[in-house]
């Protein structure tokens, strides 16, 4: 989770984090040049988070360990390596995709930050080697439709969030707050939702949103640490894995050169159903759905 500094500004932290994160997923073509900038700035951060832009500059960097500036930048430019990997989008409509003004912009922000072009990353760096014997994970599609679900928003390594004590505490604190506002299905679920490439981001940098399904969208109060959102229509394959949750990299791996043939993989999120649990579960029983975006190709 943020670093626990102390408590506040905690909920407002997150807030930011969640619209930053949605910001940087958002296809921006067609959009005016700077409607990125003006969606992320300081000012309106401060208004969406109900902070001043001074306890904002203060507070931000103390939990996040780097500055808005900083973490925005570095989250646009590791999606647009994720764009890149895909290899769907030219490197002009990764640039429209993500808010940058012109490509030219896009390839400078690689010249400074990777000392490469987007081009020679692509064709250097994501070149991958002949796999020979890939074996074949079945999958099934389906339409996922819009479920509102309580999240708590984490950053750190994805093998963090595979401990009993994080499953305690994160299921526990969503179950709880579902019950205070009177939220609880007939039967909760628990999801997870990975917003980074592990082949990308650092590992100790990674996105992570522990999420429980809820009978009905509400808005969180700011200073809530527990959020609300809504998974969006999209369609999935879905790929059930057996066992360690620390076996789940390797499989995602593998499940990235299964996509369902007349599909590619699509810009949404990609989601994680935990169909037990650990605390009632031996690790080789585990069952864990990974549900991958896709569109028709």
């Amino acid at each position: 989770m943020i670093e626990s500094v102390d408590n506040k500004y905690k909920g407002q932290i997150v807030s930011i984090l969640h619209h930053l994160n949605m910001m940087i997923q958002y296809d921006w073509t067609n959009s005016n040049a700077n409607a990125f900038e003006n969606e992320t700035s300081i000012e309106s951060l401060a208004k969406i988070s109900g902070m001043s832009e001074r306890n904002l500059h203060v507070y931000f960097p103390a939990y996040i360990n780097e500055t808005v500036g900083q973490y925005k930048n570095r989250i646009r430019l590791e999606y647009a390596l994720q764009l890149l990997k895909e290899g769907k989008y030219t490197q002009s409509e990764i640039a429209e995709r993500i808010g940058f003004s012109n490509d030219t912009a896009l390839y400078n922000v690689f010249r400074k930050k990777l000392n490469t072009t987007p081009a020679n990353y692509k064709a250097h760096f994501l070149t991958e080697a002949i796999i020979q014997d890939v074996p074949v994970i079945d999958s099934k599609i389906v339409d996922l439709h819009e479920t509102p679900v309580l999240f708590l928003s984490y950053i750190g390594n994805y093998e963090d969030y595979t401990s009993t004590i994080f499953e305690e505490d994160s299921w526990n604190k969503l179950y709880d707050y579902a019950s205070t506002n009177n939220l609880l299905p007939e039967k909760e679920e628990y999801w997870g939702i990975c917003y980074d490439d592990t082949g990308i981001t650092d590992a100790n940098k990674c996105r992570f949103y522990a999420c429980m399904t809820i009978t009905k969208r509400i808005k969180s109060r700011l200073t809530d640490e527990v959020k609300c959102m809504t998974l969006p229509t999209q369609k999935y394959a879905i790929y059930t894995h057996k066992g360690s949750y620390n076996q789940l990299d390797s499989f995602y791996k593998a499940i990235m050169l299964n996509i369902p043939q007349g599909y590619h993989l699509d810009n949404g999120l990609i989601l994680e159903h935990y169909l037990n649990s650990p605390n009632d579960t031996a690790e080789s029983e585990l069952l864990t759905e990974v549900l991958l975006p896709i569109t028709s190709v």
